[in-house]
């Protein structure tokens, strides 16, 4: 699969991978939303890398987030590993 997504297609996948794989409540996930306060902790966000790592067939390895990253933060970080802007 191709590396070439915007941050708002990333934000989408990881909102689905949220929802399906979390039962997070879709209505609650915002780009500005925390994880921590959809009640994500690191282990659920190392899981979700590893389901877009499959997804869109590329290995991530630079990912550095903020404590208690946004929607936002996570999509804007996958996307400068893959190379985007």
């Amino acid at each position: 699969m191709t590396t070439n997504h915007t941050t708002e297609e990333l934000s989408l996948m990881i909102k689905d991978a949220l929802v399906n794989t979390f039962g997070i409540d879709a209505a609650l996930i915002s780009s500005g939303a925390r994880m921590r306060d959809l009640g994500v902790d690191s282990l659920h966000v190392v899981e979700i890398l590893l389901d877009l790592e499959a997804a869109l067939g590329v290995k991530l390895t630079d990912l550095s987030f903020p404590p208690n990253p946004s929607l936002d933060d996570v999509a804007q970080t996958i996307q400068k590993n893959l190379g985007g802007a």
